[in-house]
């Protein structure tokens, strides 16, 4: 027995799937893989090894399931099948708003897949983004002062759905101590979907995508597809994480915000700098002379641990320290062993540590 994350119906609930059942009878990729969700600045929790499009979770009720959710799911299939397989196509502006909303709906379910621990300590979107939407079920629309755009993904994921804080800041005024809106990203095969809600709506402002993806919602008439610039993996990241997105005007921006995308800052300590590791509790120790190095243009990179046992790969860059993998020993020493550079052991009171000047 429960309460439905969505019409707050208390009883017994239901397995709402993340990702609709249907992708799994598409011809997509089924094979199991491994799962994980988590804060944007940390390690996804580990939720083990499964088929795709099978994961569910048990905060719905049947009503919204086989309701609105599921016409919104039938809409998507019909769409979206052809574009996710890699078929030119196009999607109607009769269909626009139903699209922008099964978007919204698949990332707030996908927020509650996170463990209970993380939604304890904050992790997620306030309940008034589930009750408003299940308020305006009926008309398969959006939730107000959003956008959404679509696009052409080309890499290794066959799936991703991820969701990001950010904040509007204007020139001069200081930084906000609070998120103005949240982005949305679904990839599904080779279709990207992206889209941004406004919580604060006096912050809303007018946004485009640095890949110059069509915009589907508002609507502003059919839209091709594919068109724009491909989502690759090595602008995965950055995309995901709400980089991709530029707001009209000289003097505003919006862009991530710090406290739940980035990690504490390093810090030195004396011969060493201590580097906070994505798992969220432990840290890293590296010699400061990389750091400084990087500034002059010479990245270095290097394999460490912590005491999760997890092991990173590091590369020191003009703006940092930035984690490129965390894997296993046997992978992310492979990674290693393929960059190109020289490897060189550096001394000091700590001992001797091991880098690779990169070329």
């Amino acid at each position: 027995m429960a309460t439905c994350a969505f019409c707050g119906m208390f009883g017994r609930m239901t397995g709402e799937h993340v990702l609709g059942d249907w992708l799994s009878k598409i011809g997509l990729d089924l094979r199991p893989v491994p799962h994980a969700a988590g804060w944007s600045n940390r390690m996804g929790r580990d939720l083990g090894t499964s088929p795709p499009y099978r994961r569910t979770v048990r905060d719905v009720c049947a009503s919204c399931n086989t309701g609105w959710m599921s016409r919104l799911e039938d809409i998507a299939g019909r769409v979206l099948t052809p574009l996710i397989l890699g078929e030119p196509g196009r999607v109607d502006v009769t269909d626009q708003a139903a699209l922008a909303a099964w978007v919204q709906k698949t990332t707030l379910v996908a927020m509650l897949v996170s463990p209970e621990q993380d939604r304890a300590e904050g992790y997620g979107l306030p309940q008034a983004e589930y009750t408003e939407l299940y308020e305006r079920r009926g008309l398969l629309v959006p939730l107000p002062f959003t956008q959404f755009w679509i696009g052409r993904y080309e890499g290794v994921r066959n799936w991703s759905v991820r969701c990001a804080p950010l904040v509007v800041t204007v020139m001069g005024l200081p930084y906000p101590n609070v998120p103005h809106a949240y982005s949305m990203t679904v990839i599904l095969g080779k279709l990207v979907v992206h889209g941004v809600r406004f919580t604060v709506p006096s912050h809303q402002v007018p946004v485009t995508t640095r890949q110059a993806l069509p915009q589907f919602w508002p609507p502003l008439g059919t839209v091709n597809w594919p068109e724009g610039a491909i989502v690759d993996d090595a602008s995965f990241h950055g995309f995901v994480g709400g980089r991709a997105l530029v707001a009209g005007g000289p003097f505003v921006d919006i862009r991530p915000w710090r406290p739940a995308t980035e990690l504490r800052a390093s810090r030195l300590v004396g011969a060493m700098i201590e580097l906070p590791t994505i798992c969220g509790a432990h840290v890293v120790f590296y010699p400061a002379v990389l750091a400084a190095e990087a500034a002059l243009g010479r990245p270095y990179a290097f394999v460490t641990s912590c005491e999760c046992d997890t092991v990173y790969l590091i590369q020191t860059e003009p703006d940092g320290a930035h984690c490129k993998m965390a894997d296993s020993a046997e992978r992310v020493m492979a990674a290693y062993a393929a960059l190109i550079g020289e490897e060189v052991d550096i001394g000091g009171e700590h001992g001797i540590f091991v880098c690779k000047m990169i070329h």
